[in-house]
This record gives C-alpha cells, structure tokens and sequence, in this order.
C-alpha cells in the first residue's frame, strides 16, 4: 500500500472530522437532547448524521486513493463545517447579551452557565474552520479553472 497524496489528504480529512464526531457523540450522551431546544437538538443530530457521512466518504476515498472520489467527502466536510458553525453561533449567541440561553429548554436556563475560556475557544476554532474551507475553495475553484 502506498502512500500517495490522495490517502494523506482522506486521512487528514478523517481524523478532523473524527475530533467533531467525537465531540458530538459525547453531547448526544451527556444529555444534551433533553437541555436544549428541539431545534438545536436537530442541528446537533444533522451535524452528526453529517459527520458519520464524511468519516464514511473518507473511507471510501482512503481504500480508492484517486482524485476521483473526492467529490462527495469534500462536499460532505463543506457541509459539516457550515452546520458546526451555525450550531457554535448559536452556542455563543446563547451565552451573550440579550440572548442569554435562548437555545435551552425554558426549565434548564435557571443555573447554566459556561466558561468563557470554552465559549471563545469553540466560536474561534469554528471562525478557523470557515476561513480554511473559503481558502481551499477558493484554491480549488482557481486550479480547476486554470485546467479548463
């Protein structure tokens, strides 16, 4: 088996979607279903389901090793980054201001409170994410077109 750079890149896409799906899995059984509201509780079973796919797509594209299956778990990671993003904006903006635990179930807002260190950490590594995937779109979108 060799190592070409098709297998690097499914590897690194594996283990950083690994890092979110464990994440994820840790909040679905430590309760986070029944804290927060329904809404944000589907986002967080859509970010897994997501998730499950592109470690899945990654596999494949591991095991093929060609540039041709790349579509799908790139398109899939893409879609994981957004919705992680829109789900830690929500996180964030329910331990701010105005919006003081709105993403929380009205009996679970009395005593809820975060550190800061994790809410800043989590918004600055999803800002990180969202920059990386525009940067490598755009990449991307410029190496195809110079191939046209």
């Amino acid at each position: 088996m060799t190592w070409n750079r098709q297998r690097i890149y499914a590897t690194l896409v594996g283990l950083g979607i690994w890092v979110l799906l464990f994440k994820t899995i840790v909040m679905l059984t430590d309760g986070s279903l029944t804290v927060q509201m329904i809404w944000v509780s589907a986002l967080l079973v859509l970010e897994f389901l997501v998730g499950a796919g592109v470690f899945l797509g990654a596999a494949w594209w591991w095991l093929g090793g060609t540039a041709s299956r790349t579509r799908l778990p790139l398109r899939l990671t893409a879609t994981a980054i957004i919705v992680h993003a829109l789900r830690v904006l929500i996180y964030v903006l329910g331990r701010t201001g105005p919006w003081h635990n709105f993403d929380l179930r009205p009996e679970f807002r009395a005593g809820q409170e975060a550190e800061w260190l994790w809410v800043i950490f989590a918004g600055a590594m999803s800002v990180i994410s969202l920059v990386a995937l525009v940067v490598i779109w755009r990449l991307r979108r410029r190496r195809l077109g110079q191939r046209s």
